[in-house]
């Protein structure tokens, strides 16, 4: 019985340690930037509509560092800079605390938009996207503008972006198979 018993709770401290996970706390903090200098830093500029926003879970392998961050798709009016395509998603790190933004699904903003290492478009509380009602200065800076010249629908891309923790469930059914199998191995030899 006390085999049973420690074995009982060494797979409930697993268990423990798989599902309990420290959250990162994380502070945003932006230095003001000249539009001048944003539009030459940034890869890409435009104004577009939002039209959807998800919240997508990355992680690079079962225990790799957790990304949450937010996907946004925008319906491009006019370009300015680096894009030439009808829809984009743009990414946030989805918090304002973390540097994120609050974007409100069916308004028009006028975006900044970086990009990383994978060639994604990522944008932030810290760049100069706002509203495109409230963006005169950086309007006049940038001019005229051009409609986008490729028709993209991303729409169903939008569609696999998912917040599931696919590698946790898998990790809760291997401890779980681990405790049964331990459980049969300690009853036959018990029998035996």
């Amino acid at each position: 019985m006390k085999k049973y018993l420690i074995t009982l709770i060494v797979a409930l401290l697993t268990l423990q340690m798989l599902i309990v996970q420290p959250q990162s706390a994380s502070a945003c903090s932006c230095a003001f930037v000249e539009p001048k200098e944003a539009i030459e830093k940034a890869d890409a500029i435009f104004i577009g509509t939002l039209m959807e926003v998800k919240q997508e879970r990355k992680q690079e392998g079962i225990v790799g560092p957790i990304l949450n961050r937010d996907a946004n798709l925008f319906d491009v009016s006019t370009v300015f800079k680096g894009i030439n395509q009808s829809q984009i998603i743009i990414y946030d790190n989805g918090e304002e605390a973390s540097c994120g933004i609050d974007l409100a699904v069916g308004e028009s903003y006028l975006v900044y938009v970086y990009a990383n290492k994978e060639g994604e478009y990522y944008t932030s509380l810290c760049s100069r996207t706002m509203e495109a009602s409230k963006a005169g200065e950086d309007l006049k800076l940038l001019g005229e503008g051009k409609a986008p010249e490729k028709k993209a629908e991303l729409g169903s891309k939008m569609k696999r972006i998912s917040n599931k923790d696919y590698d946790m469930e898998f990790a809760v059914g291997a401890v779980a198979l681990a405790i049964a199998a331990a459980f049969l191995i300690l009853r036959r030899r018990k029998k035996s």
